[in-house]
């Protein structure tokens, strides 16, 4: 893996290996791309900002339909839990 430019299990890397990914919210009923971060993909990292759900990645092709699609425009729709951490000191 001397050839491999990012760290492995990452956003990052997913979107690296497999192209472009989206993150579904279900009880929402919305989409929003899933950004390249260098955090963790497995469980996803990513929680709607307006239900706190968890989300779910997916491959931008099988995104819903019938879903609406979010643009990181408009606000953080999904937000990383490094993103949302603070500092207690």
């Amino acid at each position: 893996m001397k050839n491999w430019p990012h760290r492995p299990g990452t956003c990052r890397a997913v979107i690296w290996a497999h192209g472009p990914q989206v993150v579904v919210c279900h009880p929402c009923r919305r989409y929003a791309y899933m950004p390249a971060l260098e955090v963790p993909f497995d469980p996803c990292p990513f929680v709607c900002a307006r239900c706190r759900a968890r989300g779910e990645i997916r491959d931008a092709d099988d995104a819903p339909p019938a879903y609406s699609h979010e643009t990181r425009r408009t606000g953080r729709e999904f937000v990383a839990p490094k993103l949302r951490w603070k500092p207690t000191r």
